[in-house]
């Protein structure tokens, strides 16, 4: 065998292997049944405080007929959504990796807008960066910056960051996202210190514990 050849088989064999302990170091994201979050697949997101609710688009009302802002909808799981990573080859959604979040249907019918998450501009009235609809999937850059979300294991579930890595060149915050009651609802936006904890329910598995209640 030529040394040539060698080296090649060489750099394929060590190649093989930091890839594979580098997708061993990678833990997926679990749902409430232990099974790994998928890409595409709609979830609830629910806070692991009783009572607090799950993320949903706030109510749709004559004054605000298009409304953008993520709450908490206390009592109910909110609405679906669909997570997106970075990399549209993964179809698991890893730890601290970048990925879009969008509620379902990803536009909205009636105002014809995208329903994908971001961090709004700085609301000086509220002192906040609150979460709202209008983001955009996939396209991983400086023009996207706010539309990209991280997942860490973090109190009873996990916490949810905006801290995006899809920019080298970008200048951005680095925060965890929380819960915050302001102006009569519970809003989701940036927070100092550590984040809101939530739970991921696969839409399947509670339209089906909800059916089996209602029959009881």
């Amino acid at each position: 065998m030529s040394p040539a050849v060698s080296f090649l088989i060489f750099l394929f064999s060590t190649s093989s292997i930091f890839s594979s302990v580098a997708n061993a170091a990678r833990k997926p994201v679990l749902d409430s049944d232990g099974n790994a979050l998928r890409s595409g697949v709609q979830y609830y997101i629910v806070s692991t405080i009783w009572g607090a609710g799950g993320a949903s688009l706030e109510p749709r009302s004559f004054e605000k007929p298009c409304p953008k802002l993520v709450v908490l909808n206390g009592f109910q799981t909110g609405v679906p959504v669909v997570f997106y990573p970075e990399d549209t080859n993964d179809t698991t959604v890893y730890e601290s990796s970048d990925v879009n979040i969008q509620f379902v249907p990803g536009t909205d019918p009636y105002c014809q807008t995208s329903t994908t998450w971001k961090v709004s501009d700085y609301d000086p009235s509220s002192g906040k960066w609150w979460l709202t609809i209008g983001g955009e999937v996939g396209n991983p850059g400086s023009q996207t910056l706010n539309s990209w979300f991280r997942i860490r294991k973090g109190g009873d579930g996990y916490v949810f960051s905006f801290c995006p890595a899809v920019c080298d060149s970008c200048i951005s915050l680095c925060n965890e996202i929380n819960r915050i009651s302001h102006d009569t609802k519970v809003r989701l936006g940036l927070a100092k210190g550590d984040g809101g904890s939530f739970l991921f329910m696969k839409a399947s598995e509670a339209i089906k514990q909800v059916e089996e209640k209602t029959s009881e």
